[in-house]
């Protein structure tokens, strides 16, 4: 299923209805958004961790590496650079 583009328009009739709809229950725009955030974050921190867990080594995998590298080779000749 093709999803369609939502258009500036649409986002800012979407909006403005939300916030009417909040200040009427007493609540602020930002903070409603805010709490949208976290809950969004919390609901995928499985694949947050898991996606930062890929950028780091498990404990003692570091020093493995090491051991069966080269002796002639420096752990300095080729650096990694991420960008």
């Amino acid at each position: 299923m093709r999803r369609l583009s939502i258009t500036q328009k649409d986002l800012k009739k979407s909006k403005d209805l939300v916030e009417k709809l909040l200040k009427v229950q007493g609540h602020k725009y930002n903070d409603w958004l805010h709490q949208q955030h976290q809950t969004f974050i919390e609901d995928n921190q499985d694949l947050i961790l898991e996606a930062l867990s890929a950028f780091t080594e498990p404990d003692g995998e570091e020093e493995t590496s090491k051991k069966d590298a080269p002796s002639n080779v420096s752990s300095h000749e080729n650096p990694v650079v991420h960008n």
